[in-house]
């Protein structure tokens, strides 16, 4: 498995990449082990709808409550506006990183006495969406939050689907790349 408890420590960012095939897979693992050592995911969703990643939570036996989603693609593709509720922050577009930011900060805000560990999936489904470069600008905001916040993150990304060039800034905002 990507990640183990034991590997995430307060103000670490780590990346972890896997074949396209597997992204599913690998962040269900991943978040399993997080949850189930008591922390709070707050997941940053482009990918996959909030709704099928708790479902799909569900079936592995993680506990649902302790995720928080920010959806940022279930408005996108439905072309209408999803209610907020008392787990998910819906953002309108998964292209627009201040949006996501904000919604960031709510969530942040509401767990700020929990162990919190932010999930985002993904970054290479964020790339469909806007330009590389605003996309490093958000990451290099997200993994100063984290550290500065002394909290915990996980940044998913297809292997090779990442062009060498953004690759090497990526690397300079993780501290650790795993691969799947």
């Amino acid at each position: 498995m990507a990640i183990n408890p034991g590997d995430l420590t307060a103000e670490q960012v780590i990346l972890v990449q896997a074949e396209a095939h597997l992204l599913k897979k690998v962040n269900t693992e991943v978040v399993q082990n997080i949850t189930a050592a008591g922390f709070r995911v707050i997941m940053i969703t482009t990918n996959q709808p909030s709704i099928i990643l708790s479902k799909m939570y569900s079936r592995a036996d993680i506990n649902t409550d302790r995720v928080f989603f920010i959806d940022a693609i279930t408005n996108y593709a439905l072309g209408k506006y999803e209610v907020d509720t008392e787990n998910t922050l819906f953002i309108n577009n998964p292209g627009d990183p201040t949006d996501i930011g904000i919604a960031l900060t709510k969530a942040m805000e509401k767990f700020e006495n929990e162990d919190v560990c932010i999930v985002l999936d993904s970054i290479s489904t964020m790339l469909i969406y806007t330009s590389s470069a605003r996309i490093l600008k958000f990451i290099h905001y997200l993994t100063n939050k984290i550290r500065l916040s002394d909290i915990h993150g996980v940044l998913f990304a297809a292997k090779n689907g990442l062009d060498t060039g953004f690759m090497i800034q990526l690397t300079t905002f993780v501290d650790e790349i795993k691969e799947e």
